[in-house]
């Protein structure tokens, strides 16, 4: 290939795997050279493989663009480009402004090639987000795509130096001025083109990991993006009314009734109560018969749940129709709209349990009382399982040894919270006390279904934003001790995230049922909430966890949970509250608005408290400054922000003081444990994992 040849467009001058025997310089035309998936094109006075070594693949396939021509010069170790600037010292500027444009297209195609990176990671991951709904939609089941959730996001930059780019811009600004630089000056073209030269080759590199990176994400992609695809099309069918065939749920009743094995006489009286409450007109009334009806309604359903729930736990293979009763008490398909059939059909057959276990159905939760897994809820009295059993004993009515054999027995703890938990806690969700009924009909359908439906993603993320501003409220106060290491008494915090019980009623109420289990302070709380949300979800969230809060305290505090001789959240709070008039640090205007509050929550404490965090929470965490300074003071001292809600009011008047206070006193701690870890690493053992969630804990 030495000296001048002409070539046609669409021919191919180098392949990437020859091997680099000359450079070639391209008098006239245009040329594309193929950087992985990107190209470049080159203009008269490049010179083609350059940037290549003597001996070296060509890397990259230079392709004709337009008729052209090039003039091939010798390319070995002795004689490289000093030769070919020497010999034709005339072409030198043109050359190195050639090097320098090449320079920056490539580093342009670089860009390109990252954003469309970034727009690739973008669509998949959006789609990843939307694809629980879009299952919960047409009724699919939920796939585990956590590997592909986890896939790493592409680079944030070209990890070109910033001040490399800048100079090639710089030189490309003086190209009107190349001849007057460049000419004669023989070793300044030549470093320019040198330092262009390592320039591409450093973004080809870049080029080819960036390549590389979308072609493995598009394999690890390949398959999800099919099944979002048809998922897709399925639910514009669906929008179209070519949905899914439902005819399996026709006569819903009588086949949960033949699934229930119900005695004859309950049968008989669920059968009688259902179609006396079908018949009423108006079933949204509120009249004494309507009220009637709905209790008779109430009491029959029960024992049906329980029959029902009761063959799932044998079979543990559930119809799907057994599991919208379960999960929604949808009982029968004419109380309901063939969309809202749909709309439950689609959530039921796309139901996966919470990873973590924390949110659960109600028939998953009652399963692991049956199961032993947990214990009973405390029923209305505060009375757990064996203090039940215990005053039933004291009543006479169970012997020593009925209650022995009663305390784990599956099927008298289930009872137990079907009887208590389940039926109280079915009514508190729903909300609306006076029009109550668990059958799922449409007349309690209020809003969107789909908005308000709580899956476990929902609970979980709702939780989470507030655990980004609150980030300790689930954590205990505990001791770590590991006597071999010497140590005796490390305080630690646990975190005991609450579960989350799905009760099966379309409802406007998040209830806490109880804040631990029974006296066990190290353990989750039990939270009740409706399977279909009808009211502003993240405020309802809001408004539990402040509850949560009080109550937590109260059981830490015992009856010392308003003595101000053992400071705490509840006790500071009373006395603020209970005190105000007294209190000469406060004006007159504050007093009056808090005798309005204290009259707007019926002077109940605890009421005017969850007001204030949610305020505190929703509104003082993004600056917007609502509360009066003594709750802020109190609040701020028990609930410390965390995060960016902290990092926004670290500069704050209002707050500085506190968040100075508790960074103090979280670096203290975190020198404590610093020190403990130190020792471990010192004599070569694992850092046992409650010191490395000690250091998270304090790290917020």
């Amino acid at each position: 290939m030495a000296g001048l040849t002409n070539w046609t467009a669409g021919s191919v001058i180098l392949k990437g795997t020859d091997t680099a025997d000359s450079l070639l310089i391209l008098i006239k035309g245009s040329v594309e050279v193929v950087i992985s998936d990107v190209t470049v094109s080159m203009s008269p006075g490049s010179i083609l493989g350059l940037g290549v070594g003597p001996g070296e693949v060509y890397g990259c396939d230079y392709r004709v663009k337009t008729d052209c021509a090039t003039y091939a010069c010798p390319y070995t170790a002795d004689e490289g480009l000093e030769s070919i600037f020497t010999e034709y010292a005339k072409l030198a500027p043109t050359m190195t402004q050639q090097a320098v444009r090449n320079a920056h297209k490539s580093y342009n195609a670089l860009l390109e090639l990252l954003e469309a990176a970034k727009a690739q990671y973008s669509a998949v991951m959006s789609r990843l987000q939307a694809y629980p709904d879009l299952c919960r939609k047409t009724g699919d089941p939920i796939n585990d795509y956590s590997a592909l959730s986890s896939f790493p996001k592409p680079p944030e930059d070209t990890g070109i130096d910033g001040w490399r780019v800048n100079f090639i811009k710089s030189l490309i600004s003086l190209e009107n001025k190349k001849d007057e630089l460049l000419t004669n000056r023989s070793g300044l073209s030549i470093g320019l083109t040198g330092m262009a030269v390592d320039f591409i080759k450093d973004v080809r590199s870049k080029i080819s990991e960036v390549e590389k990176y979308r072609k493995d994400l598009k394999t690890a992609s390949t398959e999800f993006m099919m099944v979002f695809s048809a998922l897709s099309s399925k639910k514009t069918a669906l929008a179209s009314g070519g949905g899914e065939d439902l005819s399996s749920l026709t006569g819903l009743f009588d086949r949960i009734l033949l699934y229930s094995k119900l005695p004859a006489d309950q049968t008989t009286e669920i059968r009688e109560a259902m179609q006396e409450y079908k018949s009423i007109s108006d079933r949204y009334g509120i009249s004494d018969d309507i009220r009637k009806i709905r209790r008779r309604l109430s009491n029959a359903f029960y024992p049906l749940y329980e029959a029902v729930l009761m063959q799932s736990i044998k079979e543990r293979n559930i119809p799907i129709y057994v599991k919208l009763f379960l999960m929604f008490g949808l009982l029968d398909e004419t109380l309901v709209t063939q969309e809202e059939l749909q709309t439950l059909y689609g959530f039921a057959s796309s139901y996966r349990p919470d990873p973590k276990g924390h949110v659960m159905c109600a028939y998953e939760w009652l399963y692991r009382i049956y199961s032993l897994q947990e214990e009973p809820s405390r029923n209305e009295f505060d009375m757990d399982y064996p203090a039940y059993l215990r005053e039933q004993k004291n009543n006479g009515d169970i012997t020593a040894e009925q209650e022995k054999k009663l305390l784990n027995s599956a099927r008298n703890r289930l009872h137990f919270e079907l009887s208590n938990m389940f039926i109280l806690g079915n009514r508190m969700t729903f909300g609306r006390i006076s029009v109550f009924e668990p059958v799922f009909d449409d007349v309690n359908v209020i809003g969107s279904m789909e908005r308000g439906y709580l899956h476990a993603d929902r609970i979980n993320e709702e939780l989470n934003q507030l655990t980004d501003r609150d980030f300790s409220i689930f954590y205990r106060n505990d001791i770590y001790s590991n006597p071999d290491q010497n140590i005796t008494q490390l305080p630690i915090h646990r975190e005991f995230r609450p579960n989350f019980i799905l009760m099966p009623v379309m409802g406007s109420r998040f209830a806490l049922w109880q804040e631990i289990e029974g006296k066990k302070r190290q353990s989750s709380a039990r939270v009740l909430v409706p399977v279909i949300m009808s009211e502003d979800i993240p405020t309802a969230m809001t408004k539990l966890c402040g509850e949560f809060r009080w109550e937590m305290c109260k059981t830490e505090q015992g009856v010392h949970w308003n003595d101000m001789r053992d400071p705490s959240l509840t006790a500071e709070y009373t006395d603020y509250l209970q005190f105000y008039k007294k209190n000469s640090m406060i004006t007159a205007d504050i007093k009056e608005k808090i005798k309005s509050e204290l009259k707007k929550h019926n002077n109940n404490y605890k009421a005017v408290f969850v007001a204030d965090y949610t305020d505190y929470i929703r509104f003082e965490s993004n600056g917007s400054l609502r509360l009066l300074k003594n709750a802020r003071e109190i609040l701020a001292k028990y609930c410390p922000f965390s995060g960016k809600a902290k990092e926004l009011l670290s500069d704050n008047p209002q707050y500085k003081p506190y968040i100075e206070r508790f960074n103090n006193h979280e670096a203290r701690d975190r020198r404590i444990i610093a020190l403990t870890i130190k020792r471990f690493e010192k004599e070569g053992i694992e850092v046992p994992q409650e010191l490395k969630d000690e250091v998270t804990y304090l790290s917020h």
